[in-house]
């Protein structure tokens, strides 16, 4: 078992259930009065079943006992990023957009001594796909 590994895919799942469900479940999206009740539905949809996925994930990894179920867990883990990604890449098809206007605020760095604002979703899947990339190389090594 490569301990290592396994930590890294809990905290991508961990990060992928519950994170959602405080930046989603409140008046900047799943009550939101100024949202069509569909998309109301579907965000809350949306995270639910991601929490789902995760809570199977953290079950390959600590109480599933056959061969590669922790890469099947990490496998899932990259589903979330994959989709996110995929999504980020079509939003001009549907008008999409990172940011809320009610919503989390970009984090801010300072780069080359420039503030540079990036998107709080974008670095967090950008975080969470280094994360479970690592943990596949150490289940593959």
């Amino acid at each position: 078992m490569n301990l290592t590994a396994n930590i890294l895919i809990t905290l991508v799942a961990l990060a992928t259930g519950l994170a959602p469900m405080k930046a989603d479940f409140n008046a900047t999206h799943a009550t939101n009065p100024l949202w069509p009740p569909h998309a109301r539905f579907h965000v809350v949809w949306q995270v639910l079943c991601q929490s789902g996925v995760s809570l199977f994930i953290l079950y390959l990894v600590w109480v599933a006992n056959f061969t590669g179920h922790a890469l099947m867990a990490a496998i899932l883990n990259f589903n979330w990023a994959l989709t996110f990604f995929i999504t980020l890449m079509n939003m001009k098809r549907f008008d999409g957009s990172l940011k809320d206007v009610n919503g989390i605020r970009p984090f801010r760095f300072r780069i080359g001594g420039r503030e540079q604002l990036v998107d709080t979703n974008l670095f967090g899947a950008t975080v969470l796909s280094l994360l479970n990339t690592i943990a596949t190389v150490l289940l593959l090594a």
